[in-house]
């Protein structure tokens, strides 16, 4: 079966990689330091460095894929990533990281089919560590891992 360019995928990878042009050209306005001292615009121009390369990445992989049968618009996924979101940063402050953390991977799992209780609890739980030792023992940010 020949394949044909898939132009929708495409053109969403195209509308990333724009995007991170933005930000490149916005950010190289500042000062950009150094990897020790860095300035206002490292972060920026690395952000949109990133973008711009998982674009390309992106084309590349979807420029002959197979067009799926399903719906254009489904908007369960992306509401329940945007409810991840927003209960992470509802609870982060008054419940703490870990249930934050519990909140955002327990709520993003949903938008997948079938849905993996299981997997979806030991994701909860494993970066719910990973999060407390890198976040507040390692760098030091001044959050509880549980607010009581």
């Amino acid at each position: 079966m020949a394949r044909s360019i898939n132009w929708l995928q495409v053109s969403a990878a195209l509308l990333l990689g724009l995007f991170g042009l933005y930000v490149i050209v916005q950010g190289s306005g500042y000062d950009m330091g150094s990897l020790r001292r860095m300035g206002p615009g490292f972060f920026p121009v690395m952000i949109g460095s990133v973008l711009l390369l998982f674009a390309v990445l992106l084309v590349l992989e979807v420029w002959h894929s197979e067009r799926s049968e399903e719906q254009f618009w489904i908007p369960r996924p992306i509401l329940t990533i945007c409810a991840g979101f927003v209960a992470f940063a509802a609870l982060l402050e008054r419940a703490g990281l870990v249930p934050a953390t519990v909140a955002l991977v327990l709520l993003v799992s949903l938008a997948e089919k079938p849905v993996r209780p299981v997997a979806a609890v030991a994701t909860a739980v494993g970066l719910s560590v990973l999060g407390v030792l890198v976040f507040i023992y390692g760098f030091g940010i001044p959050v509880a891992p549980f607010e009581w």
